[in-house]
């Protein structure tokens, strides 16, 4: 059997055994050093429980549930491989003694409170990252192989700020809400294969997730919800996309590049302008005549379906949609070529994942926590449903009940291997506190079952992105700011929440009112080599000092939209680029 149906199978098992370790049954501990609760669910194999709370914690305790540790951070410090970091109710952030970013542990869980989506346990902060693929960014936690997130609430309030990071790992992500952080709840970027399930994306800045290189993750009955883009998808990556809710976004799910996603049993409806996206060479598969797609598209905007950018037909056989909110080249008929039916793992993922192992058919209904195994070494368990949900957040005024999935959570029955001694991320439920809670909406868990999953289609080979020569850009006089379009982009554009920031510089001179430009495009670029790079892209960009500071400013518009298409560009090469008002 291969590493990653053995991690799953641990990591499941592991997620059974803890929730007595919880409920009182934690009296061994030795005093010091430092100390985990150990729990065994065979003779195999062991598994420490690791506890932090904020509030009486101390980061010289020994980590047991009588003395737990106060931050985070010094729990990845000393964490084993095995282990449960348990957190406490509470807030935890730079006041509290955290330095970010976290960086996940592999082997190694970072647990809240699952059920209502760690709405009571809040990581905030930011921290610095050098991303391999992105440069310098801003960022709350960073993932890690083997590891998991479980039962938090993620927000970073930096305006270009990230709440997970994953870049060439795999981690398993469920049941966390990711809320208020600046640019995107989760990047997912370079060759990943994350498991993301039943997390909640609300009111984040550009996207609720972007997955960019030849990253191939799992999104699993999500919501997405109250942000620019819900699913921004771009460059070779294959995401699959099952069971998810995507609404009151300003669009659903925005696919570039050379993207081949795969969206099966999803509800896209309620969006401000349209339901999916397609530009360039992208094709999302949408359903087949032998796989049909069972997606629900409704009351969206403009069109629930716009693909009059994309070169290439879109399979979208077995869906409910209505054929006149459509645009593009689509395959309402199942006719289109099956091309999209194998699978090559990407290039660089960590092999202790196993990624180039096939994921198996699902034949079981929806179940809280992720889980990837082999059916035939399963041993079988009950989960009884939770009934202490809160309520779900308000859907759009025309949305059809009797077309979305239902909102209960049901009993399901799930097979469960037996655990080795592999290092392995873990779940599971606790009773939850209210100590330091904070109003966010969080929805129960959309049920159902999820229908059989489809094999991903093959990842073209990675290339850099073909950058535009700008020569759309007008020329810019001294002291004059470059006006007009950003060259030969697309014209879809990338939203953004609008900020104010009390660093705004002052007013341009009266030419760019009478221009009617109202937004500036401008780069961090200190060095030479920086500042060489930006002109590459936009030829016309000129040195400004706004409050001090030395900036490149590479453009100016009249719309946020056009702004927000150069901004992309520009960040997606690494370059620390923001928006101003004028």
């Amino acid at each position: 059997m291969g590493a990653s149906s053995d991690f799953y199978k641990k990591f499941i098992a592991l997620s059974l055994l803890c929730g007595s370790a919880v409920s009182g049954q934690t009296a061994a501990f030795a005093q010091m050093p430092l100390q985990v609760a150990q729990r065994s669910a065979s003779q195999t194999a062991q598994y420490g429980l690791l506890f932090v709370n904020p509030t009486i914690g101390a980061d010289s305790g020994n980590g047991s549930e009588q003395t737990p540790l106060k931050t985070i951070t010094q729990a990845l410090r000393v964490v084993q491989p095995n282990t449960i970091i348990v957190l406490s109710p509470g807030t935890y952030s730079a006041e509290t003694g955290e330095t970010f970013p976290l960086q996940l542990k592999p082997g190694t869980t970072i647990k809240g409170e699952p059920r209502d989506r760690g709405q009571n346990v809040i990581i905030k902060g930011s921290g610095f990252f050098l991303s391999r693929s992105f440069a310098r960014q801003n960022v709350t936690i960073v993932g890690a192989n083997q590891a998991g997130l479980t039962g938090v609430t993620v927000s970073n309030p930096n305006s270009q700020g990230y709440g997970l990071w994953v870049e060439s790992t795999s981690p398993v992500v469920s049941d966390n809400t990711f809320t208020a952080n600046g640019h995107d709840g989760v990047s997912v970027v370079g060759s990943s294969a994350p498991i993301l399930r039943n997390n909640y994306f609300y009111q984040n800045g550009a996207n609720g997730i972007t997955i960019y290189g030849t990253s191939r993750p799992e999104l699993q009955e999500n919501i997405f919800e109250k942000t620019g883009f819900g699913i921004n998808i771009a460059q070779n990556a294959a995401p699959r996309i099952v069971g998810n809710r995507i609404t009151q976004n300003k669009d659903g799910i925005v696919v570039q590049g050379k993207a081949r996603p795969i969206l099966r049993n999803n509800v896209v409806d309620g969006n401000d302008r349209d339901g999916m996206v397609a530009i360039a060479e992208s094709r999302p598969n949408l359903g087949t005549a032998t796989d049909p797609g069972n997606n629900t598209f409704l009351d969206n905007g403009q069109f629930d379906i716009n693909s009059k950018a994309s070169s290439q037909t879109i399979p979208t056989f077995g869906n409910q949609i209505v054929s006149t909110k459509t645009s593009g080249k689509l395959d309402f008929l199942g006719t289109a070529l099956g091309s999209d039916s194998a699978i090559a793992p990407p290039t660089g993922v960590a092999s202790s994942i196993g990624v180039g192992q096939p994921f198996p058919r699902s034949q079981s209904p929806r179940i809280s926590i992720p889980t990837v195994v082999n059916a035939s070494s399963w041993s079988r368990i009950n989960s009884a449903p939770d009934t202490q949900k809160t309520p779900l957040f308000s859907r759009p005024a025309a949305t059809s009940a009797a077309r979305l999935p239902a909102l209960k959570p049901i009993a399901t029955q799930i097979q469960i291997a037996s655990p080795t001694s592999n290092p392995q991320p873990s779940l599971f439920n606790r009773q939850s506190s209210t100590a330091g809670a904070i109003e966010i909406p969080v929805p129960p868990p959309e049920s159902g079952s999820v229908a059989s999953a489809p094999t991903i289609p093959p990842i073209l080979s990675s290339s850099p992105i073909a950058m535009s020569n700008s020569q759309g850009v007008l020329p810019v006089p001294a002291g004059d700011a470059p006006i007009g379009n950003v060259g030969t982009l697309p014209t879809v554009p990338v939203w953004q929440t609008a900020r104010n920031s009390s660093d705004s510089p002052p007013a341009l001179p009266s030419r760019a009112t009478a221009l009617g430009l109202r937004y500036r495009v401008v780069v961090e670029a200190i060095s030479d080599r920086e500042q060489a790079r930006v002109k590459a892209i936009v030829p016309g960009a000129f040195m400004v000092s706004s409050r001090g500071r030395a900036l490149v400013q590479a453009g100016a518009f009249g719309e946020q939209a056009k702004a927000n298409e150069l901004l992309q560009i520009l960040t997606s090469q690494g370059l620390k680029a923001s928006i101003e008002p004028l």
